[in-house]
Formats: structure tokens, C-alpha cells, sequence
């Protein structure tokens, strides 16, 4: 499904979701992603942010949402699409003999860091590092992951993140206290 929204220059807005087929470039360096819509396969160029936190996110057959600008190339009109931004939908099927019944299966979640110069320059690497290493310890790191991103427009307080699915937003937090909300907010 390809929705239109607001028009920006000779772009235009998109959102698009579909069935996650595969990711397109060379070994350790991926550049497009492929999603299957009803019955087309579509090409989408990731932005540069995304093309490695991706990688260990997604797996063929995931549903997902994927947002961006679209635009039209050439005398023939080529549209080119390029993604800001991916989310996951739905998991491929997982049997349940995975998750016995005396432990919970562990929660899907993503934490989403701002990397600009101004939230690493005010910490971002140091907190990038805390992260990796709470979830680490806590045993999340196959079910949490960490998006960078652009800016999130809270530079005042950087360095910046957002905790989902709660979309709970964190600015400032000192390293010694990453392990309590990342307890808080994907612990049992």
C-alpha cells in the first residue's frame, strides 16, 4: 500500500508497507532494501543511518512499514524511492516450541539514539557504548536493538533517546543508569 502525502520540492513523501524480502549491495555493505507489495517486489535505498542497524533486525518474511521520499528521474520518469525510516509490522512465524511455558519469550524492542554532532559531542558515543553493554548483561542484546539517527530535535538535552514500542523519550541519562531502564522498560 504507497501513500502520498505532502508534496516537498520535486519530492514527495511515501509510506509503503509490505513482506520483507532481502537487502541488495555488497557483502557488508547493503544499500537497498527489497520489500514484497501484493504481488510487485520494489527496490527501496536506505538512508545511510539505517543500512547497518537493519541488518540484524529484519528477516525475510517480516511485515513492515517503510517511510520516506519518492522521486521522478530522467526524461522517462524513473521513480526512485529512498527510505528515512523502518519499522516492524509483524514477525515471521516463530513455532512456539521456542518459549516454553515456564519462561516469557524475550520482547521485540528498539531504542532509537540520536548520533548528530550535537547529541555526540554532549555524550551520544559514550551512551551508544552504556547501551550496548546494559543489554549486553542483561542478556537483551538478541531482542533489543539500537537504531542511530538523525536528529530528534531535542538538542538542548542531548544526548537523546527514545525507548520502543513505549515510545518513552530520554534525554541526558547518565551511563550508571542505562541498566535500570533498560530493565524498566524491557526486563521481565
Amino acid at each position: 500500500m504507497l501513500q502520498e502525502t505532502e508534496k516537498q520540492g520535486s519530492f514527495f513523501q511515501f509510506q509503503l508497507e509490505g513482506n520483507f524480502v532481502g537487502f541488495l549491495g555488497k557483502p557488508g555493505k547493503i544499500k537497498y532494501l527489497r520489500l514484497a507489495v501484493g504481488d510487485r517486489e520494489v527496490e527501496i535505498k536506505l538512508a545511510k543511518n539505517l543500512r547497518n542497524s537493519l541488518v540484524s533486525d529484519l528477516r525475510p518474511g517480516d511485515g513492515i512499514q517503510v517511510w520516506g521520499e519518492k522521486e521522478l528521474k530522467g526524461s522517462l520518469r524513473e521513480l526512485k524511492l529512498k527510505a528515512y525510516g523502518v519499522s516492524l509490522i509483524s514477525c515471521i512465524y516463530q513455532p512456539k516450541s521456542t518459549c516454553n511455558s515456564s519462561q516469557s519469550c524475550p520482547k521485540k524492542g528498539k531504542i532509537l539514539l540520536c548520533q548528530k554532532s550535537g547529541c555526540v559531542k554532549r555524550g551520544g558515543k559514550k551512551m551508544y557504548d552504556a547501551l550496548q553493554e546494559g543489554l549486553s548483561n542483561l542478556g537483551l542484546q538478541d531482542s533489543v536493538t539500537i537504531e542511530v539517527t538523525s536528529c530528534q530535535k531535542r538538542c538542548k538535552h542531548a544526548p537523546n533517546m527514545v525507548f520502543l514500542p513505549a515510545k518513552a523519550k530520554y534525554s541526558q541519562i547518565p551511563p550508571a543508569e542505562i541498566s535500570s531502564l533498560l530493565t524498566k522498560h524491557y526486563g521481565e
